[in-house]
């Protein structure tokens, strides 16, 4: 009967106990506003160390690494204008073939003797941009009205080269005929009145008309109208 006792004084005096850490709990929540004030003042401190310290490395790479892009980007570019005015010069060296608009024609150094007719078919580039002629005029007399008058001039031989026409540039090529009869008889030579020249430059289908009045043989077995190559 006296186990009972005991017990409860036991049990008491571990109520007792437990209830000592309850009481500090309590009497400890005045302080921890003071306690959290501390921490939360060191915080920003701490926290504002490291913002410092990585917004040095931050503004470093950020002086340092630009320059050296900025090198490379520049060196880059240099070289690829380079290479861009590389091919710009290769491709200017090579100017488009001249149009009949942009020429003019004329005869030169006309030479007659031994019953034959020398000239010269001079080009002269009348525009602004630079131009080349390659190969052999389309030559042949026209009568009145603008009709061909007799066969169209053969080529002669020569050396066939690009000229280029710089603006007001000249090339010639060598024409050459009978003069008059030019041995023929007057059946074969068919002796006839023209009026001038139509000239086609190097691969062009438009045509120049050269003004000249003389007589020629126009038989339709006659070819003694010649024209060479363009020469510079």
């Amino acid at each position: 009967m006296r186990t009972r006792p005991v017990r409860t004084a036991t049990l008491l005096a571990g109520l007792a106990a437990a209830a000592l850490p309850l009481t500090a709990c309590s009497s400890g929540t005045t302080p921890a506003p003071g306690a959290a004030a501390a921490p939360s003042s060191a915080a920003p401190t701490t926290a504002s160390a490291p913002a410092s310290v990585s917004a040095a490395p931050s503004t470093g790479g950020g002086t340092t690494a630009p320059a050296p892009s900025g090198s490379l980007q520049a060196q880059a570019q240099a070289a690829g204008q380079d290479q861009a005015q590389a091919r710009s010069a290769a491709g200017g060296g090579h100017p488009a073939p001249c149009r009949s608009g942009q020429l003019t024609v004329a005869q030169s150094s006309p030479d007659v003797g031994a019953g034959q007719y020398y000239a010269r078919l001079t080009f002269t580039n009348v525009s602004g941009t630079s131009c080349t002629l390659t190969g052999y005029p389309g030559v042949s007399y026209v009568a009145g009205g603008g009709v061909q008058s007799g066969n169209a001039a053969g080529r002669s031989a020569g050396k066939v080269v690009t000229v280029t026409l710089r603006p007001h540039g000249t090339a010639a090529a060598v024409l050459h005929d009978s003069n008059g009869m030019g041995g023929y008889t007057p059946a074969q030579c068919d002796l006839s009145a023209a009026q001038g020249l139509r000239v086609y430059p190097p691969d062009q289908r438009a045509a120049l008309f050269l003004p000249w009045r003389t007589r020629h043989c126009a038989g339709a077995s006659v070819h003694s109208l010649t024209i060479g190559p363009v020469q510079g």
